[in-house]
Order: structure tokens, then sequence, then C-alpha cells
């Protein structure tokens, strides 16, 4: 078992850590109930069935559209103008934007409300941010790694607390439960984290272009960012026909939404337990040397799902998917974090998580069109073939080593 050192408090950045970690996973936890009952929303607010789908898309989507566009001009005001402070509005924000939903009437609300979210929130890459610049170098592969505990215990926590309260309130007090998490989770940031303002930028200006031009410049951020973009199309292509592919294991259609909740939780479960221990090796190692043991055993625990004669057989598979899953995206941040100077880091990680965002979109698009036309195990093959290709480039940066290091 890993050892949450952060837990003893007798430092500034343990204590930071440990807030944002907590508030993170309030974040992630609310973004994540509403995964459960969000397509039936979209019927009580008066769509017809036959639209629900097309409609439920956009739902989901309005959030990266407009993450995608501000998320790297919030990093950039947080080099200016603070990183806590940009945790701070990202967790108001959300308290906000998700409460408001509570209220929608109709659904072009709710989908402007979506827009709002993604355009005011953006929690995780502030406080991936914020703990970048004031958390130790030698300890940030660790930090992070910590921070992606809380994520995947977020992702496990909110699709059952978001079904079982809205089982037991309804559907629009789910809403203003979330929202009042995340006002708790941001006063307790604002009283609690401390930054370090002399690490801020003092260039005029918003400094979004300058970032850009600073990584176009980097051969080895260039090399990174479009790794990010592969694994996240890797990661994310298998998640909107899951549920159909559970169904094509033998899975029961009355149980289909527990058992595919249950297997999201498999991944979750095991990658809380092995984000700090790969942390602390994102902190010993190049991010390349991780990647090419990491990519390659991701891509054949996602091979091996075409391979389950029985839906119970996915359970083995998810697990060890877990394991291998905080060695991807979480080792080419800490890579990032290494790389950057203090004054521009939370812009270069506004665009790393935009990165991230344009990775999801690819998956999510390319999912639907590559099973409509090539079945559902083709999916597989692709999320596969992208972390091969993750491996490969890994080892060559690692045998080269050019400009790397």
């Amino acid at each position: 078992m890993p050892r949450f050192d952060f837990l003893r408090l007798d430092e500034t950045w343990k204590k930071n850590l440990a807030i944002l970690a907590l508030a993170q996973f309030i974040a992630v936890l609310g973004m994540m109930a509403a995964v459960p009952f969000l397509p039936s929303y979209v019927l009580d607010l008066g769509v017809n069935p036959e639209d629900a789908e097309m409609w439920s898309g956009f739902i989901f989507a309005g959030v990266y559209f407009s993450g995608l566009v501000m998320i790297p001009l919030w990093g950039s005001l947080g080099d200016k103008y603070g990183r806590k402070n940009m945790a701070v509005r990202a967790i108001f924000g959300l308290a906000i934007s998700v409460s408001l939903m509570a209220f929608a009437q109709n659904i072009w609300h709710l989908f402007f409300l979506r827009i709002l979210q993604g355009a005011l929130s953006g929690f995780i890459p502030a406080s991936l941010a914020f703990v970048s610049a004031n958390t130790p170098e030698e300890k940030s592969g660790y930090a992070i790694g910590i921070l992606q505990s809380s994520n995947a215990a977020g992702n496990i926590s909110g699709p059952i607390l978001g079904g079982l309260f809205a089982d037991a309130f309804g559907v629009r007090y789910v809403f203003l439960i979330i929202g009042t998490l995340c006002l708790i989770a941001g006063i307790l940031v604002v009283k609690y984290v401390s930054e370090n303002r002399s690490k801020l930028s003092q260039s005029k200006g918003i400094q979004v272009f300058k970032n850009l031009g600073y990584v176009m410049k980097r051969h080895d951020l260039k090399v990174i960012f479009f790794l990010i973009v592969i694994t996240q199309t890797a990661i994310q292509i298998t998640i909107p026909i899951f549920p159909f592919f559970v169904q094509s294991k033998g899975a029961p259609i009355e149980s289909l939404s527990s058992i595919t909740g249950y297997l999201f939780a498999v991944i979750a479960l095991f990658s809380v337990v092995f984000s700090p221990i790969i942390g602390r090796l994102n902190d010993k190692h190049k991010w390349y040397k991780i990647l090419v043991i990491t990519a390659p055993s991701a891509a054949a625990a996602v091979a091996l799902h075409t391979t389950a004669p029985d839906y119970f057989y996915l359970f083995p598979i998810r697990a060890a998917f877990g394991i291998f899953l905080p060695g991807l995206i979480p080792s080419f941040y800490a890579a990032l974090s290494k790389r950057s100077p203090s004054e521009i880091k939370s812009g270069i990680m506004g665009i790393a998580s935009a990165a991230t965002l344009l990775g999801s979109l690819i998956g999510f698009l390319s999912s639907g069109y590559i099973s409509t036309y090539f079945g559902l195990e083709t999916v597989f093959y692709a999320s596969a073939s992208c972390l091969v290709c993750v491996f490969a480039v890994s080892l060559y940066n690692w045998v080269k080593g050019e400009g790397l290091e």
C-alpha cells in the first residue's frame, strides 16, 4: 500500500496538497454524479424520445467545447494573478453552474448551463497547476499522483452517490447537493490553502499565445503534448460504447447499468491505490521510461477485453488496466511540471488540460463511427493501437534521448 505522506501536515505544501486533493475529490464527485441520470433528465425537460440521444450527446459535449477554449486562458491568468485565485474561481464556478441546473426549465437552459460549467470551472487543471508550482520539484510526481488518486476516488463515488441521491431526493435536488458540496470545498481552499506568490509572472497582458509559442519551440514539449492527445483518445474512445460491449458479453439487460458501473469502478479503485506509487516513480525516472512499461501493458489490457468469453472475465482485465492507467496521462503532467518555468507553469498546464480535452473529444466522436461501421471490438483495437503508438514514441525517445534530458 502507498504511504500517504501528505497526511503529515508539517509542511505548507503537504497541507495545500491535502486540501486540494479533498476539494478535487468533491469536484470530480460532483461532475460525475450527474452521469447516471443526465440522459433521463434530458427527457424530463421535454425532449422527444427520438431526439434524446442527440441532445444527450450535445449536453455531455458542451462542457468539453467551452473548456477547450477557456482553460488555456484561465491557466495564463493563473500565472499572473495567482493559481489559488483560479482554483477558487473554478470551484465556485462549478458550484454556481451546477446549482443552476436544478432550475432548468427546458433543454436549452441545460445546454447553456453545461457550456457555462465548462467555461467557468476547470478545477482539476487549476489545482494541478497550483500543486505543480507550489510543491518541491522532487516531490511533484508524487503530488500529481495524489491528485490522480482523488480524481479516481471521485470517479468511483460520483455515479454511485448520484444514483442514490437521485432515487432518494429527486434529480433536481442532486444538483443542489453537488453545488453545496462544491461551495464548502471552495471555502476550504480559500481558508487553508497558501500560495507562494513570488513565483507568479510579472509579464503584462494575457500570455496564452506566448505560452503556445514556448511549447512550439521545445521539441520535448511538442512530443509530450502530442502523446497526451493520443493517450487520452485511447482512454476515452471505448467509454461511449462500453455498455453495449458489456451487453454483448452476456450481461443481463435488467442489471446492465449496475454491472457497467462496477466495471468502471474497478478501474478507478485500482487507480486510487497505484497512483501514488507511480507518482513516486515519476519523481525518480524520465517520463518515457515509465511509458515504455505502462503504455504497452495498458494496450494489452484493452485488447484483452475482446477475448473475454463472458462479462465476468472483464473484472480482472479492468483491474489490470486500472493498475497501469496512472502511468499514462499523470506521467506526462509530471514531466511538464518539471520542464515548465515557474512563471508560466499554470499556462502550460492549462494547455495540457486543453490537449486532454481534445483527446476526449476525438475519442467520443470517433467511437460511434468506428463501432457502427467496423464493430464494437474494433473500438478496443483502435484504443490499443493508440497506446502502442505511445509506447513506440516513448521507446524511441528513450533510445535517442535527444533534447529530453
